[in-house]
């Protein structure tokens, strides 16, 4: 992702319009584009007849339209019919190939939410945090609550919590960690919770959201803090963040911070 490819097989005179995306693409090596960039949002809606017809008649694909036919006809797995397709384009290595296997294999029996979720992890374990606190804040929106379970809200809670301790924003980092806590009820976010607030000026506070501390959860923080405290990362990391608040005003920014992350969120999709 991110580098220039060649088209090099035929172009069709009419495009595929994949409805789900808002996409119209012209030959095999965008239909591979659009499929590996939108991995987590592929659904029954962009395989069928009319793809299959667009295959064989606009781009003369008949053996893949053949093997894609027979494949959807005996498993109405649209993953499979994924891997055929960027399989056939020779556009991808073995490894690459595997990785995106792995991806789809785990995607397999989930909802769209939780497909939609597993966009922004993916996001945030490429160290990409602003696109993926974007997924997260996208899907904590009104609308999208309903077809959220309680653990399902605590996970996204919890990972937009790490996305914005990645980012320096420790308050809205511990906001997100108790919140995420009220849903899950997690030792892991009443930890993360603590851990946030090392960094937190004491004169913030967190309204009513701040999690009841039991005595073991403060004795393995204290632990953990020690533990840390002793290695040279620690210091270097504290320092990172008095340079990063020296040099930028978060709280006057916030509003165009969020503007900014939707608006490379929506550029990387287009």
């Amino acid at each position: 992702m991110g580098t220039l490819k060649l088209c090099r097989d035929r172009q069709a005179q009419n495009p595929f319009f994949l409805e789900g995306l808002s996409v119209s693409v012209y030959t095999l090596e965008e239909l591979c584009y659009a499929i590996e960039s939108n991995l987590f949002l592929l659904d029954e809606k962009w395989i069928g007849t009319s793809l299959f017809q667009w295959l064989e008649k606009e781009l003369g694909e008949a053996d893949l339209t053949a093997h894609l036919k027979n494949s959807y006809r005996k498993s109405k797995d649209v993953y499979e019919c994924a891997e055929l397709i960027l399989s056939a384009s020779g556009f991808y290595t073995v490894e690459r190939l595997r990785q995106i296997d792995e991806m789809l294999t785990r995607m397999r029996g989930k909802s769209p939410m939780e497909r939609r979720k597993m966009k922004a992890d993916y996001f945030l374990s490429e160290k990409k945090y602003r696109h993926a606190a974007y997924g997260y804040l996208e899907l904590l929106q009104q609308e999208n609550l309903i077809y959220l379970t309680e653990e399902l809200q605590g996970g996204i809670l919890h990972n937009l919590g790490v996305a914005y301790a990645r980012l320096f924003l420790f308050q809205e980092a511990a906001e997100m960690f108790a919140a995420a806590y009220q849903k899950n009820r997690s030792e892991k976010s009443r930890y993360c919770y603590l851990y946030a607030m090392n960094y937190v000026p004491e004169d913030e506070v967190l309204g009513n959201l701040e999690p009841e501390i039991h005595f073991g959860t403060m004795k393995e923080a204290f632990s953990r803090f020690t533990e840390v405290s002793d290695q040279e990362q620690y210091y270097q990391e504290r320092k990172k963040l008095s340079d990063a608040s020296n040099s930028f005003n978060w709280r006057g920014r916030e509003e165009d911070l969020r503007r900014q992350w939707i608006a490379d969120y929506n550029q990387m999709n287009c």
